[in-house]
């Protein structure tokens, strides 16, 4: 195994063998390779990735797809059926709501037994010993019992060892979803700091929007297989793929399925939908082309053309305004004009516009053809992923963040004294 990869994986499997009554299992120990009484389960099928040191690394995929076998397998909790897999460096994991806690042992013991079981000494421990309580801050339950726990302070003191023992490696297994608010921006911040000092993070999550935003790549995983590995963006947009196929095949009786489609641009771009309808067309007015650049406050204008089946009661479109990862903004769902029916379609049409009150630097437009106007009721029918793209320019405007609210102070003195406001003094 290179020194440059901190995790190595080739042909990795895991089977399960599944029993439908206790006392097959006991039939099968008799009776041994003679008859079958089991069933296998494949949670994970010839499984081969690599990941470089330092590299952040995302997992995603629906329940049941193997992402959890596969943490499992590289801590060490779980032995595979087939394959190998090699790790360098020490591993911090997080893959259940407090997973090697003894539940009669108080937090300050649990935390000594945890770092222990990760290498470190006593003299190790006790030196990170104060970092880890202030972290979790739980205050004196790490004196108590970790069964008197609630779920929020189990993870706090959990992750606060993973991530206070500075590991070569850290495992996070949709951890982050529990805790409050100001706890998990304390966690995402400690996680950019491990990767800046090169921790190999490996980040379990059902959140698009946390995968964008720490993983240099995504591993797409589907019934226990590799579907596909690559930007965070693209990854996202397969699983999401997948997802809308599913409701549409369950809301139509499995007569209509979401597939791959010709994305608007002659670059490689993702596009996917039902045969239902398309969307022909999309410009900036101003430029009559898939890319504009703008000064701050000036009026975009987009202009976007479809064709759609007749069946389509509500058609609309969604346009999200996305930064230069992705990540959504704003945006809005808008009914289309429709023309007269032809042969079963009809032509639909939107112009769109919004004052360009942005900070400079470059910014997508996701175009998603549907039929409703409820973004979570409405019916996919075709979803171009970023297919406009238009610059900020420099400006002076003073505002903070990617869009201007237009925040101003308020003149408390004048809401006071309405009347002096107005030029009259009041009386003595």
């Amino acid at each position: 195994m290179s020194l440059d990869f901190a995790i190595d994986v080739q042909d990795l499997s895991k089977c399960y063998q599944i029993y439908d009554a206790p006392q097959d299992r006991l039939l099968q120990m008799l009776l041994r390779n003679r008859k079958r009484f089991y069933r296998e389960l494949w949670a994970l099928k010839a499984l081969s990735l690599q990941i470089r040191r330092g590299e952040t690394v995302g997992i995603i995929g629906r329940n049941g797809s193997g992402k959890s076998t596969l943490l499992q397998l590289l801590c060490g909790t779980l032995t595979p059926t087939h394959g190998k897999l090699q790790v360098q460096g020490r591993i911090a994991a997080l893959l259940e709501l407090g997973s090697g806690f003894n539940p009669e042992f108080s937090g300050r013991e649990n935390v000594y037994l945890n770092a222990a079981v990760l290498g470190l000494t006593p003299e190790q421990i006790d030196a990170r010993f104060d970092e880890i309580q202030a972290f979790a801050n739980i205050g004196e339950f790490i004196e108590q019992p970790t069964k008197t726990y609630s779920s929020g302070m189990l993870v706090r003191l959990a992750f606060a060892v993973s991530v206070c023992v500075e590991p070569d490696i850290l495992i996070v297994d949709e951890a982050l979803s529990v805790g409050d608010a100001a706890f998990q921006f304390k966690c995402l911040n400690r996680l950019e700091t491990l990767t800046k000092n090169g921790t190999t993070l490996l980040f379990v999550s059902h959140d698009m929007n946390l995968v964008k935003r720490f993983c240099h790549r995504v591993i797409y995983l589907n019934q226990g297989q590799l579907v596909a590995s690559g930007a965070p963006e693209e990854m996202a947009e397969l699983y999401l793929l997948d997802m809308r196929d599913e409701q549409r095949r369950w809301a139509s009786g499995g007569d209509i399925a979401v597939t791959r489609k010709s994305f608007l641009d002659t670059r490689d771009g993702i596009a996917f939908g039902t045969s239902e309808g398309h969307i022909s067309s999309a410009v900036f007015t101003n430029t009559q082309a898939l890319t504009s650049a703008y000064l701050y406050g000036e009026n975009v204008e987009i202009h976007v053309q479809a064709r759609i089946q007749t069946s389509i009661r509500q058609p609309s479109v969604s346009f999200t305004l996305q930064e230069a990862h992705l990540l959504v903004i704003g945006g809005a769902n808008l009914a289309l004009s429709v023309e007269p029916e032809e042969n079963g379609w009809q032509r639909a049409s939107i112009t769109m516009t919004f004052k360009a009150k942005l900070a400079a630097g470059r910014y997508h437009v996701t175009l998603k053809l549907m039929d409703g106007l409820v973004e979570h009721t409405a019916q996919l029918i075709e979803k171009q992923v970023a297919p406009l793209a238009f610059e900020m320019l420099p400006n002076a405007e003073n505002f903070l963040g990617a869009v201007d609210l237009g925040l101003q102070a308020v003149d408390v003195s004048a809401r006071a004294n309405p009347l002096f406001s107005n030029g009259i003094a009041p009386c003595k």
